[in-house]
């Protein structure tokens, strides 16, 4: 009897727990259920024989309109826009647009048209140059832009930087991104003796900041300095044109201008020889000099190749001379103030979360902007833009452009064999000495025999030329010659007036 009564009690409690789990399951699908139905109706549901099938909201974008408005307002044969609207608008005019179009089709199959892998037709070139030039041009994101032209934002953004990592790696880089050659040189120093009437100058030397929106968190000691907010910094040369011929960016925004020009590419361009085969002869204040110089703000090393203000300037000379090169060394603060307003991206917090995307867009910018310049000049004065013409001219008793070796680099290499010559003929005259058993003592021989025999001639030569660079003596002579040659100037022109 027992036994029964123990076996219904097993049976009951198997019975009660097996309920038990059935309702839990159901509970359990009923809340699942309410809440798939609560929750906010991102996606599409299709209601099935069993469960609720969920897909992902597609967009159908009218590429064909698109297109059809793209060529009715800028690039059909009378379009509303202008030329003048279509520049003001994306920044570059219609011939440099025909120039970009045609090389980044070149470079990169993305940009060219043709269909999908569904047989769909796919998002024009116009529509993805256009769309990437515009979302430079105003800095803000490209869903303002979908609309109009019909795109995806992830398409949109993988256009943007396709494009800009096409531009600046492309052939235009080479043309529009390039430094000096000995016929630019000269023409650059003619541009600038003719705007600032001092000979000698190539451009002005600068540094700027650019905040950086999305700098990880991990990197804010590197990148945060004075500014108070994560920065990129750039350094830059540029001319009266606002024409860049140098300009390296990436540095963090930690650095000031003068640990910067410890690594800049242009001081080492100047060690290397690399610049000093584009000198030339020049006359300032009555004196010849020959090396060609930059204006710079007070921040910099006083370098031969540096001119910059006096802080505290005593009598009218210093005066006069101090307010020329802070006025001519505008240059610089124009064109970093053109190329923030000119391309919104870098005028507000950079939106781009790496750097593998934002140094790119940069020197897109760059090649736009010189390209831009180049445009605006020819279309004044053509011919001042003939590499031809300059080559054939040689205007202040230049040098010859084909000559091989400039005056500095021949001094250099003169000091250079000079000192191979005499560590020889000291160590011939201590060998000829002691064969004839007379021992005299050269303390400084040995080491400048085994700086010979270790150090090459190129490293004598960057030690040569950075002796060179950094002289303060001729810092200071190149200083007042330029001040002899502006109060010449001065009286000058209070004769005129006078008379």
């Amino acid at each position: 009897m027992s036994l029964f009564v123990l076996v219904l009690s097993s049976a009951a409690v198997a019975l009660e727990e097996e309920e038990l789990a059935a309702s839990a399951t159901e509970v359990a699908r009923v809340v699942g259920r309410t809440l798939v139905a609560c929750r906010p109706r991102k996606r599409q549901s299709i209601t099935g024989a069993g469960e609720p099938i969920t897909r992902r909201r597609v967009f159908t974008w009218d590429r064909r309109r698109a297109e059809q408005c793209i060529e009715q307002d800028y690039i059909g044969p009378t379009p509303n826009f202008g030329l003048d609207d279509f520049k003001r608008i994306f920044r570059v005019s219609r011939t440099t647009y025909d120039a970009i179009k045609t090389c980044v089709c070149e470079e990169d199959l993305f940009f060219c048209d043709g269909f999908d892998v569904t047989g769909r037709k796919r998002v024009s070139t116009d529509a993805k140059l256009l769309i990437s030039l515009k979302y430079l041009a105003y800095g803000c994101s490209v869903n303002a832009f979908r609309d109009y032209f019909q795109v995806g934002e992830s398409t949109a953004l993988l256009a943007v930087k396709r494009f800009t990592k096409c531009l600046a790696n492309s052939s235009m880089q080479k043309k529009f991104f390039s430094f000096f050659t000995p016929s630019e040189v000269k023409r650059v120093e003619a541009l600038h003796f003719e705007k600032h009437s001092i000979h000698g100058i190539i451009g002005s030397l600068d540094c700027s900041h650019f905040v950086w929106g999305n700098c990880a968190v991990a990197h804010h000691g590197q990148f945060q300095g004075k500014e108070g907010r994560p920065t990129i910094v750039v350094e830059a040369l540029a001319d009266y044109n606002l024409y860049a011929w140098h300009a390296v960016f990436g540095y963090s925004g930690t650095f000031n201008d003068i640990s910067i020009w410890d690594s800049s590419y242009l001081l080492q361009s100047l060690c290397d020889g690399t610049f000093t085969g584009l000198d030339f002869p020049f006359t300032v204040g009555g004196e010849v000099f020959y090396q060609l110089w930059m204006l710079v703000d007070g921040i910099y090393p006083s370098l031969a190749r540096f001119v910059k203000p006096i802080s505290v300037p005593v009598g009218k000379r210093e005066t006069l001379f101090s307010s020329w090169q802070e006025s001519k060394r505008k240059d610089i603060e124009r064109f970093f103030a053109v190329f923030k307003r000119k391309f919104g991206f870098f005028a507000k917090a950079i939106p781009f979360a790496f750097m593998e995307d934002i140094i790119p867009a940069f020197y897109c910018c760059i090649i736009l902007h010189n390209m831009a310049v180049t445009e605006r000049i020819r279309s004044g004065q053509e011919e001042r833009e003939s590499d031809a013409f300059y080559d054939c001219v040689a205007p202040h008793h230049m040098d010859c452009p084909g000559q091989a070796e400039s005056r500095m680099e021949r001094l250099a290499m003169e000091v250079v064999q000079r000192d191979e010559a005499g560590v020889a003929q000291r160590n011939l005259e201590v060998e000829f000495l002691t064969s004839l058993g007379i021992h005299i003592l050269d303390s400084n021989l040995a080491g400048d025999s085994e700086r010979i025999e270790v150090l090459p001639v190129m490293e004598r030569l960057a030690l040569e030329r950075w002796n060179h660079l950094y002289d303060l003596e001729n810092h200071k002579k190149l200083t007042k010659a330029i001040i002899r040659d502006l109060k010449q100037q001065y009286n000058e022109y209070k004769r005129s007036k006078l008379m």
